[in-house]
């Protein structure tokens, strides 16, 4: 019993760290301690001090503290608390408009007196109950901690199988096989003493608290994990009992498994942990793989590790079918913060619509697309527009010659592979970009560039080795090699162009931290929000996260390996011992020993010859033929010392009285 019991807090305290990673590999919403946010938008009828008001009574008649995240001169995101006076300057000069975060007990209904100044607000209590599946995110990371679990059920059955002998025992005195509060309870016990404990150290050490986001997730993973190893232990338990009831008594107590059902188990473990050695293998390769292109991808996002995305909040008024219920109103805002940022650094890639994406229905599309003189639109999944600043970024970074054709709205950068379709081309970013404005074809300007150039996209989730997305190799990619690229000049666009391009420019541009702070100023005076977010921190948590993923799988790797080599040499010393009676009157015979072991141990060999040929024709993983080797001289070795032991006390089994 004190075995199981040092297996189940093992493995349990292991998982929980497995969890402890994943939590850390999570970007969080915010670094605070939180467990809840909302969003406030529309115009209020009251001043914003009066507003302010109303909220530091929510918080001190709920108990709970509430943060307002704003840009300040410095161009930082700070997070001052509503109910602190020592922060009332900092959010009394900002938009009331915008997101917050709560600590706390709170509900919608807490925020009827916010409604009804005429403001909408949307509260959500952060998923915290979604983070028992933090440990399966990620194919390696879902592999490692399914082997874990995995490992685990091989372990109590091998530990199970060590009391087999004293279950028939109880059997034959009328008493149960399992006994419930040793069985059953003592083990739940135990898992339930270190969930508490190890919730209440998280959130001391880790979590900032019980009541917040991270602990309530860390306490979520610990009660899956406990709930997974009750049904694992209750099925090595139920496996335990059907062995006994399957074997004859007797032949258990004398180690002569004639039914061979404890044997059979035994197999089925050894090709799992070969199996899954090899799946693991094959993952921890792959990953290795991307782990090294993710870390050359650093070396770009170092040069805009500190700009930001725009969250913008309270620009765009909807009704109640989705559309922009003051077009003109949410244009003028747009075109105000391209305007003030015109002159700072920003980045902004876009991709061309202007063809139809693989598996899609066409629908008249491409025909409509040749009426307007895009002969080749195909070709145009590979057309990207970026900025004058974002052209200058890439060629810091790539070491490309991308440059614009000075007083020229657009300059287009055309591969040479692709110069046969430069009319194409042409028509394409004229009907995307200046179609109903004064502009003119000659406005743009087109050179042939040479092949070869580079192009990052500055893409967090971006990933060169697998397939480009069908609607955009910009969504999907992190670089790429000969795109056609349009660099537009923002400052010269015409006034009909200029509300729909600052709009994609302020929802999906990269912008540095001059920039934000003019927007930060901007919102002040025309009453917006924008919440900021930091993406190189995202990809700096991939990168991470790849690594202790890595750390974990050579762990596991190593751990499996030793349990598959026990696991194996065992199976051959106690099968060869159960049959030694058999062996020792053959031998009397005169026939040979390699003979004999091979009979008994050839389902070991067409379980490991097979289950290797099987993983290494999915998975490519040639080295397992290596590990075959290795488990076959172990089983030579097993084989070798049991026909020595059965040698020494050859005269007592022939006596029977040694089994």
């Amino acid at each position: 019993m004190k075995l199981k019991l040092g297996v189940v807090a093992f493995f349990f305290c292991l998982m929980a760290m497995l969890g402890v990673l994943a939590l850390e590999d999570q970007q969080e919403p915010v670094p605070l301690p939180v467990d809840g946010a909302f969003s406030i938008e529309g115009k209020s009828i009251s001043t914003n001090k009066v507003v302010y008001a109303i909220m530091q009574k929510l918080c001190d008649e709920k108990g709970v503290t509430v943060y307002k995240p704003i840009v300040d001169k410095d161009s930082q995101i700070r997070y001052p608390k509503l109910n602190d006076s020592k922060d009332q300057k900092s959010y009394l000069q900002v938009p009331v408009i915008g997101m917050y975060y709560s600590s706390g007990r709170i509900s919608p209904a807490d925020f009827d007196g916010l409604r009804r100044t005429g403001l909408q607000i949307v509260y959500q209590k952060l998923p915290w109950f979604l983070g028992g599946f933090a440990q399966f995110s990620g194919t390696l990371r879902a592999m490692l901690t399914t082997s874990l679990y995995m490992i685990f059920f091989i372990c109590l059955l091998v530990s199970g199988s060590r009391k087999l002998k004293e279950r028939v025992i109880w059997r034959s005195l009328g008493k149960p096989i399992i006994r419930f509060f040793a069985d059953s309870c003592l083990p739940l016990l135990v898992n339930m003493g270190l969930t508490l404990l190890l919730a209440l150290l998280y959130s001391h050490f880790r979590g900032n608290g019980l009541h917040t986001y991270s602990s309530q997730a860390f306490l979520a993973i610990l009660l899956t994990n406990l709930i997974i190893f009750q049904v694992l232990e209750q099925v090595s338990l139920l496996i335990a009992y059907m062995t006994i009831k399957l074997e004859k008594p007797v032949e258990m107590i004398k180690n002569k498994l004639k039914g061979g059902s404890l044997f059979l188990i035994w197999l089925v473990m050894i090709g799992a942990l070969i199996f899954i050695s090899g799946q693991v293998l094959k993952e921890t390769t792959q990953t290795q793989v991307t782990l090294k292109d993710q870390i050359a991808m650093l070396n770009p996002w170092e040069q805009v590790k500190t700009w930001q995305k725009l969250e913008p909040i309270g620009i765009q008024s909807f009704d109640q079918n989705g559309h922009d219920s003051d077009f003109r109103e949410s244009n003028k805002i747009y075109t105000a913060i391209l305007e003030a940022v015109k002159e700072t650094e920003f980045l902004y890639l876009g991709a061309s619509g202007a063809y139809v994406p693989d598996s899609a229905v066409d629908g008249g599309f491409t025909a409509q697309l040749k009426s307007d003189g895009i002969s080749q639109p195909e070709i145009n999944k590979r057309l990207i527009y970026i900025n004058q600043a974002g052209a200058k970024l890439e060629n810091a970074v790539n070491q490309t010659t991308y440059q614009p054709v000075k007083g020229k709205l657009a300059t287009i950068c055309l591969p040479e592979k692709y110069k046969e379709a430069q009319a194409s081309v042409l028509n394409t970013v004229f009907r995307e970009q200046f179609i109903g404005t004064t502009v003119t074809k000659d406005e743009i300007a087109l050179q042939v560039i040479p092949n070869g150039q580079k192009l990052f996209y500055f893409n967090p989730s971006g990933d060169d080795r697998s397939q480009p997305d069908m609607l955009s190799r910009l969504g999907s990619r992190a670089s790429d090699e000969d795109a056609i690229l349009v660099i537009l000049d923002t400052q010269l666009m015409p006034a009909q162009r200029g509300g729909a391009l600052a709009s994609n420019i302020t929802n999906n541009g990269l912008f540095s931290p001059e920039a934000v702070g003019r927007i930060a100023a901007l919102s002040n005076r025309l009453d917006f929000a924008i919440n900021p977010v930091t993406v190189y921190q995202g990809v700096v948590l991939n990168i991470q996260s790849l690594k202790h993923q890595l750390v974990m799988a050579k762990f596991l790797q190593n751990l499996m390996l030793l349990i598959l080599f026990i696991c194996v040499y065992q199976y051959a010393m106690t099968l060869l011992a159960s049959k030694q009676s058999d062996f020792v009157k053959v031998l009397i015979l005169g026939r040979s020993k390699v003979g004999m072991a091979v009979t008994a141990l050839l389902g070991l060999f067409l379980v490991i010859i097979g289950v290797i040929a099987i993983t290494v024709a999915l998975t490519g993983q040639v080295i397992l033929i290596l590990l075959a080797l290795l488990l076959g001289v172990t089983i030579i070795g097993a084989s070798i010392r049991s026909f020595l032991l059965m040698r020494r006390h050859y005269t007592q089994i022939v006596k029977g009285e040694l089994s």
